[in-house]
């Protein structure tokens, strides 16, 4: 019984990680297009570390509809005025148990009215 207390102990320490002692890689979060587009099966595993390098950037709300095209890529869904950028989801087998997605809305081409997230 005693041994067996140790184990579980000594897996719940282990177990246990600390993001805070982690600081994220600068080559990881820093922005590039390629890095962007870069797709993997159904997925982009750079798009949520970049997440933030493009909803907070101010050269990046100032760009017209053609250039967020040549920079971000065609989006995985565009309707009317909003392009929607896929970031992350996570899936149960063909089932999408949760999904986090990149909307861009346009006044018109020529004008971001908003960049948000949605999950």
């Amino acid at each position: 019984m005693r041994f067996l207390l140790i184990l579980l102990f000594f897996l719940l320490v282990t177990s246990c990680k600390n993001d805070a002692s982690t600081p994220p890689n600068q080559a990881e979060t820093h922005f590039t297009s390629t890095k962007w587009k870069t797709k993997k099966g159904y997925d982009y595993p750079y798009r949520e570390k970049l997440l933030d390098s493009v909803v907070y950037n101010d050269t990046i709300r100032n760009l017209d509809k053609e250039k967020i095209l040549t920079l971000l890529g065609m989006p995985d869904k565009a309707n009317d005025n909003f392009l929607y950028y896929n970031i992350s989801e996570k899936r149960l087998g063909l089932w999408t148990l949760h999904a986090t997605t990149m909307v861009i809305k346009f006044v018109d081409d020529k004008t971001i009215e908003w960049i948000k997230i949605q999950e």
